[in-house]
């Protein structure tokens, strides 16, 4: 059998999207704006060619298994087809609640018709919730409850940036300027951290995949611990869009098991694991052990 490689966070879709990846550490909100323009631009015919491209460069990587979110959903046919194992997640969010719900019911449908396609048995394909501060809470709460009884994976990206913990916590900071750019709702601030806001909704109870976790405190590391869920990390995405080094010491010493994602190529130099791991080691130091970084490369989704 050959040797597992996982790549458990990518975004194929934005693969076509490379020139936006920063050179140098930006601020995280000024490149979702960025983001937020050039997908606007885009056509069906280029997510379908990015995603094609994505995919020819993970196996060009040696990549086994891939855990790959798409906004579009228009990656989820050719992960199927392609030979590679994993997760292929369909991504909603909505700060409007009646628009959220009803793009999740979008999502429930055409996540059970996906499962009942031909190589749906090694690429499943689940759900992902976006984030804390891009959906309603309702969102969360019924789709955690549908994955939970579905048996639908879920993933969810979260306490990436301490723009992100400033916003949940004082509704502060340029996520507010963002939201208003856009013309979206400002809802209430929880008044709770990232984990512990999920916490509260019961999300954490399907045992989501989350991705990111960089702006955590060691009680949240221990509800992470206890619901059983798993984390990934990102690191040159994270270094790049100034969230911050990843406490990846706290997960291991609390047996969270932790994965390595590159998150999208308009957020990080390639889609090669091992290119992470390079950059990260140094970065960790002798925080964690040698052994922990192959053990983060061939955990299986």
């Amino acid at each position: 059998m050959a040797p597992v490689l996982t790549n458990a966070h990518t975004h194929l879709e934005l693969t076509g999207l490379a020139h936006l990846c920063p050179t140098k550490p930006m601020e995280f909100t000024r490149w979702i704006q960025a983001l937020i323009r050039e997908q606007a631009l885009r056509t069906p015919a280029d997510v379908r060619r990015s995603v094609e491209r994505g995919i020819e460069e993970l196996l060009a990587a040696g990549t086994t298994h891939v855990g790959d979110i798409t906004a579009t959903w228009l990656s989820v046919e050719p992960l199927l087809a392609s030979g590679l194992r994993g997760i292929v997640w369909l991504e909603v969010l909505g700060l409007k609640r009646h628009e959220a719900l009803e793009r999740l019911e979008q999502a429930k449908a055409a996540i059970e018709q996906a499962r009942r396609r031909p190589g749906s048995d090694t690429m499943r394909v689940g759900l992902t919730i976006h984030a804390p501060y891009s959906c309603h809470p309702d969102l969360f709460r019924e789709g955690t409850t549908w994955c939970r009884e579905a048996d639908v994976p879920l993933c969810i990206h979260l306490a990436e940036s301490p723009d992100e913990v400033t916003w949940l916590t004082r509704r502060a900071g340029p996520f507010g300027r963002l939201l208003r750019r856009l013309g979206l709702p400002v809802p209430p601030a929880p008044g709770l951290r990232p984990v512990l806001y999920l916490h509260r909704l019961g999300v954490l109870a399907a045992r989501p995949l989350l991705v990111h976790m960089v702006q955590v405190t060691a009680e949240e590391v221990r509800l992470v611990a206890e619901a059983g869920c798993a984390v990934v990390h990102c690191p040159r995405s994270n270094f790049l869009l100034n969230c911050g080094r990843m406490p990846l010491e706290m997960y291991v010493a609390a047996g969270v098991p932790v994965y390595v994602g590159t998150d999208s190529r308009a957020s990080s130099p390639s889609l090669d694991v091992r290119e992470e791991v390079a950059f990260a080691r140094p970065w960790h130091g002798d925080r964690v052990p040698a052994k922990v970084w192959d053990t983060m490369l061939s955990r299986p989704l």
